[in-house]
């Protein structure tokens, strides 16, 4: 793996990656391309991962991307992508990486309308998906991955319906295109993940779902699913729900954490091994109420467990950041304008203003 640049210019409100991992310090292209040689020398493995928050937006991706392909096709090393922007560009670049058999194509629109990709400072619209969609499908591509949230903060009936509506959209691109350029039928895959609030983000002040809210979400979703080439999956919400524990949790969830290991709960990510009600127990053994961390709203004029951390983002600006998505307003990517997150206090890396 080949970590292109710390940070992200995005600013998606939920993601604590981008604004702890800020700013945004990129390498050279001919750095990576030399790091990807001694890598494969020395280690024999036979694909290169090039990883970021973000990596569309390695401002030399074209240069990378071209250099490594012209290095390593020989060698017959694979190079794996994350989900790009769909542009023309990256749709060659794929075609080049998969000649022999075309993989789906990954979007994260994250939300299902654009309200809500407003409120959480998603630069995607709609246009962008299906004009996406309609380049990848003339370029033979069939098979689609969608990757949203539930439980997002402000979301309503409307936004879990879009969800539907959204992928049905795609599918209808599809088959917008002549019979003759449609060699096999569409498969559109939409999975939604369980939000979870987390610090160092605009969203740490908000109230997390329930186990049962996110279970009667993704049955909303599931039931405006009637295509058949739609298919709908969704994150187990027992697991989500222990994670928006731990994530806010004080050192008191230490006495949990220990607890529940005591009963027999280790590999938790993997999940056949994976016991919640060991966990339920753990918690009942401490006396600690899960719903305190987890599911329970905070006033800014609290004090929070890691208020004390320093991550160069100040808590004013998540505050301004987390108005703004109550009033559905979004933010410019740090390219664009620098919006004074505070990051630029750490030196040696790259702000831009």
């Amino acid at each position: 793996m080949i970590e292109l640049f710390r940070g992200c210019i995005r600013g998606c409100r939920f993601c604590q990656a981008g604004f702890v991992y800020r700013p945004v310090r990129e390498k050279k292209a001919k750095t990576l391309l030399k790091q990807a040689k001694e890598l494969v020398a020395a280690s024999g493995h036979e694909e290169i991962s090039l990883i970021s928050l973000s990596t569309s937006d390695f401002t030399c991706f074209e240069e990378l991307a071209n250099g490594l392909l012209e290095e390593f096709a020989k060698q017959e090393v694979n190079i794996s992508l994350p989900s790009l922007r769909i542009d023309a560009f990256s749709l060659d670049l794929m075609e080049k990486i998969q000649e022999v058999r075309k993989s789906s194509l990954t979007f994260a629109p994250e939300a299902g309308t654009q309200r809500l990709r407003n409120v959480i400072n998603k630069n995607l619209t709609e246009e962008d998906i299906l004009n996406g969609c309609a380049l990848a499908f003339s370029g033979g591509w069939t098979r689609v991955k969608l990757y949203f949230m539930i439980g997002l903060p402000t979301e309503t009936e409307e936004d879990l319906k879009g969800i539907a509506e959204l992928a049905e959209k795609i599918v209808e691109k599809y088959y917008e295109m002549p019979k003759e350029k449609r060699p096999r039928p569409v498969q559109v895959v939409a999975s939604s993940s369980c939000f979870v609030p987390k610090p160092f983000t605009p969203f740490q002040w908000d109230a997390q779902n329930t186990f049962d809210e996110f279970l009667e979400k993704a049955k909303t979703v599931k039931k405006q699913i009637t295509k058949k080439q739609l298919k709908y999956n969704y994150h187990d919400a027992k697991l989500s729900s222990l994670e928006g524990v731990i994530a806010r949790g004080d050192r008191k969830i230490a006495k949990v954490l220990y607890r529940a290991w005591q009963l027999g709960c280790k590999f938790d990510g993997w999940n056949d091994l994976f016991q919640y009600d060991k966990w339920v127990q753990a918690f009942e053994d401490t006396g600690i109420d899960p719903s305190f961390y987890a599911n329970r709203k905070r006033e800014y004029d609290e004090i929070l467990p890691w208020d004390h951390i320093s991550v160069g983002v100040t808590k004013q600006f998540l505050i301004q950041e987390r108005e703004k998505a109550l009033k559905e307003e979004v933010t410019p990517n740090c390219r664009q304008e620098c919006s004074h997150c505070g990051a630029k206090s750490f030196g040696g890396g790259v702000c831009y203003e």
